[in-house]
């Protein structure tokens, strides 16, 4: 069965996260108004760029022309990558919301950048390690020094 030109399971992952997304506008929605304003905003961010990647899932001029724009080296020739392979790269985003979770931001994050870039990416250890301490370090000044913002420690380490 296809729908706009692809095969209907091409479009599982993005609506799977479209759901989870939905799901966490709702809860979202549900803090009091100072603490929803991240979270709800993150959630819409997301909602947008699923839109932006359910079009160019499809097979349609629109929406290979989306795709050529938004991933110039992606093979046009082929609609979308292999459902494993889509559905191994949402494991990793639910891998790093785990990690979150259970380790904290600054923990999570240099896990989740080295070993992306070293297991699906396949770069060097030295790339995979200053990738990982430059976006550690991002995070860190952005919000602990800039926003003033605590970052969530993790359940582990005495998160709530």
């Amino acid at each position: 069965m296809t729908l706009l030109g692809s095969p209907l399971r091409q479009y599982l992952p993005a609506l799977g996260l479209l759901a989870a997304t939905a799901a966490y506008l709702w809860i979202g929605y549900g803090y009091k108004p100072e603490v929803r304003a991240f979270p709800v905003g993150v959630g819409w961010v997301m909602m947008a760029l699923l839109a932006l990647d359910l079009a160019a899932r499809t097979g349609t001029r629109p929406g290979r022309a989306l795709r050529r724009w938004l991933n110039p080296a992606a093979d046009t020739d082929r609609t979308v990558l292999p459902l494993g392979r889509q559905l191994a790269a949402v494991l990793w985003v639910a891998g790093f919301a785990a990690l979150l979770l259970l380790v904290g931001v600054l923990a999570a994050v240099p896990i989740f950048v080295f070993g992306s870039l070293r297991q699906r990416a396949r770069r060097g250890l030295a790339a995979c390690l200053g990738a990982a301490a430059g976006a550690t370090l991002f995070v860190w000044v952005l919000f602990s020094v800039l926003l003033r913002l605590a970052l969530y420690p993790g359940l582990l380490f005495g998160g709530a």
